[in-house]
């Protein structure tokens, strides 16, 4: 994999952090295989855009009067722009989301994404670039069954009663289908919300697994874990989460779930603190 390059600082190929090396994470974006070193960006995204989603980095500030700053830039055909330009104190934030429109993804060829994060005394950070291949002529990717919330009530609930207990995890299952073969890989993206509907998101509740798929796999369907403390801890009461699992097969997408949802109410009756709150 090549990076580009440009004499000038200020180029993303060029940028060195004040420690000598890159210390940032690398920038995800939605939909993209994060094994996929070419990052190839699925037709539904670059029709609809998507989301690049920076995690919070260490050491931030937490005084609003001496905030951080965070630049994003996108870099096609040797022109860099910046796309996005914010002081930050991401106190509350574990990632933040910055947009990437159709009109940014509209050309077909190789991009780089990549971001600077300087600190209050103007330190910068810097994040390895992000290889993106735009191809608006691919083929349409093919429609996967919903997912599975195993051991939901009949209402589609996760809750006090569940059983195996939900602090253990929530299980998804992964229907048979024909369409996946041994060794593509799936994606499954969890999504939680303060709300019975998808509506609200709580981004420390989001997670990204990944399965690779054996021929056993895909003709009984399988099973996967969504882990409590991190990704469903945090939703308490009428809350709710979304499940999407997509096919990457040589790092391109094949195969897309429809949105699955499954509500999540840990409230007990007369108790201030909701079950597994310990947990």
């Amino acid at each position: 994999m090549s990076l580009p390059t440009n004499k000038n600082t200020s180029s993303i190929g060029a940028l060195t952090s004040t420690g000598g090396g890159v210390l940032a994470e690398v920038i995800k974006v939605d939909g993209v295989d994060p094994g996929d070193i070419d990052g190839h960006i699925p037709l539904s995204q670059l029709q609809n855009g998507t989301t690049a989603r920076v995690p919070r980095w260490p050491n931030y500030s937490v005084n609003p009067d001496n905030p951080d700053r965070l630049k994003v830039f996108f870099e096609q055909d040797g022109v860099k722009t910046t796309i996005h330009d914010q002081p930050y104190t991401p106190i509350n934030l574990i990632e933040i989301l910055i947009p990437l429109s159709v009109a940014l993804l509209s050309q077909d060829g190789v991009a780089w994404l990549s971001y600077i994060v300087n600190d209050s005394d103007s330190n910068p950070d810097i994040a390895p670039p992000r290889k993106l291949t735009i191809d608006h002529t691919q083929l349409p990717v093919r429609k996967l069954p919903e997912a599975k919330f195993l051991n939901a009530t009949l209402w589609g609930y996760w809750n006090c009663l569940t059983r195996p207990v939900l602090s253990g995890g929530g299980w998804i299952h992964i229907l048979p289908q024909l369409i996946g073969r041994p060794g593509d890989r799936c994606v499954l993206e969890w999504r939680g919300y303060r709300s019975l509907n998808g509506v609200n998101e709580v981004q420390e509740a989001y997670g990204s697994f990944s399965k690779d798929l054996s021929a056993e796999d895909n003709s009984k369907g399988f099973d996967m874990l969504i882990p409590f403390p991190k990704h469903i801890k945090s939703l308490e009461k009428n809350a709710s989460a979304v499940v999407i699992y997509r096919f990457y097969r040589t790092g391109r997408l094949v195969a897309e779930s429809e949105p699955a949802l499954v509500k999540i109410d840990r409230a007990l009756p007369g108790e201030s603190l909701p079950c597994y709150y310990d947990a």
